[in-house]
């Protein structure tokens, strides 16, 4: 059987990777449990971009918003956006959630209409972490590449919050909507060192999510030693077996339960 189902999504008792390049490092989970299960797709609305909001445009100049969720011709957000939704957590990012909801994680598809948005996310917001040649160049929606179109994927730590974004690099306003395939999982760090290296070196499968993390951060630092205790588990060459689990078994100790 896949690791993940017909969604996309990662099906109980399966493995989930979420990797971070700028660390050289992942966190390893064994999917327990999903709940909301058989109610994973979210109609979400119109993006969150308001009437009256003012966006930068691909040539230089400013447009706009002509009315709630349309994105002007040419414009983008350079500013990561979240999703409001009242009754949750934070009413102001439907996504976030605080460290003490460590067991559980989201996993987020994001699909948007028109299909040729161009779409990029940040992590966390308002950190521009697309990077080329190191830091020689930032890329993203705003750039001619290091964004994807119409869809992301992404999951969601604990503690932080991330930032949505979206350009129009057509000659016409759109009117836009989203939508979600989410998994609520309920999760737990293996406690055998060996799993953890045998899913890392993809000796046993796993289904691999990479953060846009191309560099250490102070705010990721943070969430992740607050929530977790540990800031990731470093990929190793599979013929360094010996030193990757004694470092595991070593990390596995101050892993918050």
């Amino acid at each position: 059987m896949a690791v993940v189902d017909e969604l996309g999504l990662v099906r109980e008792n399966e493995h989930l990777v979420v990797f971070m390049p700028g660390y050289g490092a992942a966190l390893v989970f064994r999917v327990v449990a999903r709940a909301n299960k058989g109610f994973e797709r979210l109609p979400y609305g119109p993006l969150p971009v308001k009437e009256g909001e003012t966006l930068p445009t691909y040539d230089g100049g400013t447009a706009t918003v002509p009315a709630d969720g349309v994105m002007p011709a040419r414009a983008y957000t350079s500013r990561g956006k979240t999703f409001p939704m009242e009754g949750v957590y934070d009413d102001t990012d439907m996504w976030f959630v605080p460290k003490d909801y460590r067991e559980r994680l989201f996993h987020v598809i994001q699909r948007v209409t028109p299909g040729f948005l161009r779409c990029d996310v940040q992590v966390p917001i308002n950190v521009n972490q697309a990077r080329f040649q190191r830091d020689r160049l930032v890329v993203g929606i705003d750039a001619d590449w290091g964004f994807k179109r119409g869809m992301t994927e992404v999951v969601h730590i604990p503690e932080l919050h991330y930032g949505y974004r979206w350009g129009n690099d057509t000659n016409m306003d759109v009117y836009t909507s989203v939508s979600f395939t989410y998994a609520e999982y309920i999760v737990e760090t293996p406690k055998d060192p060996d799993v953890i290296f045998d899913v890392l070196v993809r000796r046993l499968p796993a289904h691999w999510v990479t953060l846009p993390v191309t560099a250490p951060n102070p705010t990721i630092d943070r969430a992740l030693e607050e929530t977790y205790g540990y800031k990731g588990f470093k990929l190793y060459p599979v013929n360094r077996r010996g030193e990757a689990v004694a470092e595991y078994r070593r990390i596995l100790e101050g892993v918050k339960a």
